[in-house]
């Protein structure tokens, strides 16, 4: 995990923890609780069943989380920390308009492939709807994440467009959230034409902001 990471899960903890062991506690709880919400969902998940099939009391998972939505949150927060990841990997060696539509296409296509195969997190995605708490994190990681790719993409274009950029930018992350949940929950063949309507749209967007120096980097679909 990053440093911004590690900072953002110790604020979520009741206790920092500062020996090894702690750490390794803590990690145990929020594995058990992972595998849980993907095989029962949310709502059916107690900290009662958390602490006994984590090895512990009850009030071990209580030292570190006072409740269950402090134990999603920073479920949720490790989740944000992996997919700035794949976006620092997409955004970097940005040098053209067509490595930038490209990073548009890899980065909706591996962040799908991360959410389909792991049903616990489809779950926390779902909740970050009536979740006020979740909410919050997701629009906050959907900003940390716009700017790492808007700042990679800015170079390209004129310097007065790139803070009307980066709004656009964050606006597209947080819809890609959307279109991912809504690709997930039809057949996969409707599912596929979501994301590449979805991918079109991005590269729309991103047109708007890049010279057209010799119909360099089209949108294609």
């Amino acid at each position: 995990m990053s440093d911004a990471g590690q900072d953002g899960t110790r604020a979520l903890l009741r206790r920092v923890p500062k020996q090894e062991r702690s750490r390794e506690r803590i990690d145990e709880i929020l594995k058990v609780s992972m595998d849980l919400i993907g095989r029962k969902g949310i709502d059916a998940v107690t900290m009662k069943e958390i602490a006994s099939l984590s090895g512990g009391p009850i009030a071990s998972v209580y030292q570190y989380f006072p409740n269950k939505s402090a134990i999603l949150a920073t479920l949720y927060q490790r989740y944000a920390d992996s997919v700035m990841e794949l976006v620092e990997a997409s955004a970097t060696n940005v040098q053209t308009p067509e490595d930038a539509f490209d990073a548009i296409d890899r980065l909706v296509d591996l962040y799908y492939q991360r959410i389909r195969g792991n049903p616990a997190i489809q779950d926390l995605l779902n909740a970050t709807q009536a979740d006020k708490a979740l909410a919050l994190l997701d629009i906050e990681g959907s900003r940390l994440h716009s700017r790492i790719f808007a700042e990679a993409v800015c170079p390209l274009m004129d310097p007065d467009r790139c803070e009307e950029f980066q709004r656009t930018v964050f606006l597209m992350f947080q819809l890609a959230g959307s279109a991912v949940r809504l690709a997930l929950l039809v057949d996969e063949e409707e599912g596929r034409c979501i994301l590449s309507d979805f991918k079109l749209a991005s590269k729309v967007q991103l047109r708007r902001f890049l010279p057209d120096r010799q119909g360099a980097g089209r949108p294609s679909s």
